[in-house]
């Protein structure tokens, strides 16, 4: 595929999901929130690297009371920032999926593992083993709590590791860490003031 024609259809992306975020915000405001969590959804789905819409979507699922898919577009909004080169600011999106998937256990355990074990490796990856452990103590505490038999493996190596980026995959507080650094504005752009506040 030709540049030009790449940066056609980048062109075409672009202006749809303005076109949807100016439509769900539309909707939003005339108390249509569930058709705009839909016009949302489906701009997220065209723009996975933009964390203020991962994190404005994930928002409004929350509202609506659909932890799933906040959960969902908290851990896209993680992955974009730390595909955009700020693992620190991965930290408060996951701790909010992680959040969230505490009012969902004992049935959903198995996604609230993977969810504790993003945020650990995280951690880790940022030089925070300690609060990575406490991550996985936490967590294992919530499933005790809610019946659930599952649990997180505890053993693994939370040491970090120089040269490994972080990775993440697409209630009872998790550990504070991390300092707040603000990202330019290519990584926040249009982000809400909810997620530029937040403390990773």
């Amino acid at each position: 595929m030709s540049t030009i024609t790449t940066h056609k259809i980048d062109d075409s992306v672009q202006r749809q999901v303005e076109a949807l975020t100016v439509a769900a915000k539309k909707l939003s405001s005339s108390g249509k929130e569930a058709q705009a969590l839909e016009a949302y959804k489906t701009a997220a789905g065209l723009m996975l690297g933009a964390p203020w819409l991962q994190n404005r979507t994930a928002e409004l699922a929350r509202k609506l009371r659909q932890p799933e898919v906040a959960a969902l577009h908290y851990r896209r909004a993680a992955a974009a920032f730390i595909r955009a080169g700020f693992p620190k600011r991965a930290l408060a999106p996951l701790r909010t999926a992680w959040q969230v998937c505490v009012g969902l256990l004992p049935a959903e355990a198995s996604a609230f593992i993977t969810i504790t074990l993003e945020l650990a490796n995280v951690q880790r990856e940022l030089g925070l083993a300690n609060d990575a452990k406490q991550s996985l103590l936490n967590a294992n505490q919530a499933l005790r709590a809610s019946g659930s038999n599952d649990r997180v493996p505890t053993g693994i190596d939370l040491e970090r590791r120089p040269g490994h980026p972080p990775a993440v995959a697409e209630s009872t507080q998790p550990p504070e860490s991390g300092d707040q650094h603000n990202p330019p504005p290519s990584a926040t752009e249009e982000m809400p003031a909810e997620l530029q506040s937040a403390e990773p």
